[in-house]
């Protein structure tokens, strides 16, 4: 008898000391590179501290995390930051698998620092052939 109490009082205990928490794990691919793997992607949850880089393979883990809705923020050197919303429980682990495209100028602001630089070279062309005379 002793030792049923024993074991009962053992299991009790483990099941109230269980983490309530949950994990993200992810992957994040290199859209200009047919979908490889981007190491050393950031990983962050949007009003947080929390921060991870994916590894070699592109692989991140996100741990220790209370149940409930976050947003993650991908971003990387050069590339597009995106964000995506993510429910957390502490059962069955979140699973977030993201590519990440090149970061583009639009054209007209291509087109606007080409005007913009062409008016610089004819205001000073201008100022110094009237210098000139």
């Amino acid at each position: 008898m002793k030792r049923i109490i024993t074991l009962f009082f053992f299991l009790f205990a483990a099941i109230s000391f269980a983490q309530n928490t949950g994990m993200v794990v992810g992957k994040v691919l290199d859209k200009e590179a047919d979908n490889t793997p981007m190491a050393f992607a950031n990983v962050s949850i949007k009003g947080t501290s929390i921060s991870v880089s994916s590894d070699f393979s592109g692989m991140f883990l996100l741990e220790n995390l209370e149940a409930g809705d976050y947003v993650l923020v991908f971003n990387f050197p050069g590339y597009e930051s995106k964000e995506v919303k993510v429910k957390v429980d502490a059962i069955n682990p979140s699973e977030v698998k993201l590519a990440l495209g090149a970061f583009t100028l639009p054209q007209t602001d291509i087109a606007s620092a080409e005007t913009t630089k062409q008016s610089h070279t004819l205001e000073s062309q201008a100022s110094t052939s009237s210098s000139l005379n």
